[in-house]
């Protein structure tokens, strides 16, 4: 883009992807955590893209939550060589857990659509917008469609965020420093 016009940004993934995957690294390397990396929107694609670059056992601690994701509906058409059936598949078979939420009204985003035998189930959906229908003594107005927003207002966001959390494991408890060898912790006189 750049080259084309000469005011147009650098391209944000160049450092958000390897800024996202030193920290999901580092950050579970020092703690022995558990991670679900949440992605919305263009937010998705780039949570997949680090998530893609994890090393094996970085991956076995993090899961991956998109909503709104554009990742099938329009990368999987427009960049079939990256983001295709088969490199979809692939991402879903790399990593430990991922649940992608979507709505029918979002114009955006969509369900990822695995080839069959693809393994676990990545879609839930579609979630229901709007969430209620028909108006109440406490919710005069009718309640608005979210399309492609406020997807972590949904309920169904919650319970996956948390089934995604079970299925990593208990979080591991890291070994506590004891006291330096030879040290018998008085202080001389």
């Amino acid at each position: 883009p750049r080259a084309a016009h000469p005011f147009a940004p650098p391209c944000y993934a160049e450092r958000a992807v390897p800024d996202l995957t030193w920290r999901m690294e580092t950050w579970t390397r020092r703690t022995e955590g558990r991670l679900v990396i949440s992605g919305h929107s263009q937010g998705s694609v780039l949570a997949a893209a680090a998530v893609w670059q994890l090393d094996r056992r970085t991956r076995k601690r993090v899961a991956l939550l998109t909503y709104g994701c554009p990742l099938e509906r329009l990368y999987g058409r427009w960049f079939p060589a990256y983001f295709g059936p088969a490199q979809l598949a692939s991402l879903h078979a790399d990593i430990h857990c991922w649940r992608n939420l979507w709505r029918l009204t979002d114009p955006i985003g969509g369900p990822i659509r695995l080839p069959e035998n693809a393994g676990p189930e990545v879609d839930r959906g579609p979630l229901k917008d709007p969430l209620a229908y028909g108006r109440t003594m406490e919710h005069p107005l009718p309640v608005p469609i979210l399309g492609h927003s406020d997807y972590q207002a949904d309920p169904g966001f919650a319970e996956e965020r948390a089934a995604l959390l079970a299925r990593l494991g208990p979080p591991r408890i890291p070994a506590q420093p004891g006291p330096a060898q030879g040290s018998s912790g008085r202080s001389s006189e």
